[in-house]
């Protein structure tokens, strides 16, 4: 199993699983930093990364790993709305809609993921 599946199935278990939930995080973002330490322009890798961040509400980091993925060029939807996420959650309201209008521009990979959102938590 390739490491974004891989990681994507700790995620879900650990959403089902409240118990298993801080294992699985810390274990999908293991598989993702290996992945970004072969290839750290991989966009997938960053864009995965940075929504098991993102469900960890480590919101500052996600930003920083989800703006590398934008600035390579990134046309993944999930980049730009786990971006929109991210920036939501950190108070920068303007810039989380922009990020998010850019989405809809974009098709969804295959290989990731969005974060888990709740704008009526916001």
């Amino acid at each position: 199993m390739n490491p974004f599946a891989a990681s994507r199935a700790l995620v879900l278990e650990g959403f089902a699983d409240a118990d298993k939930w801080a294992h699985n995080a810390a274990a999908a973002e293991a598989l993702l930093a290996e992945a970004l330490k072969k290839a750290p322009e991989n966009v997938s890798a960053l864009t995965c990364m940075g929504a098991v961040l993102c469900d960890q509400a480590r919101y500052r980091e996600a930003v920083d790993v989800l703006q590398r993925a934008v600035q390579l060029g990134s046309i993944d939807r999930n980049t730009h709305f786990n971006l929109g996420v991210a920036l939501m959650a950190c108070g920068t309201r303007d810039k989380a809609l922009a990020a998010f209008e850019r989405a809809q521009r974009f098709s969804a990979s295959n290989e990731t993921w969005d974060a888990y959102f709740d704008p009526q938590a916001q």
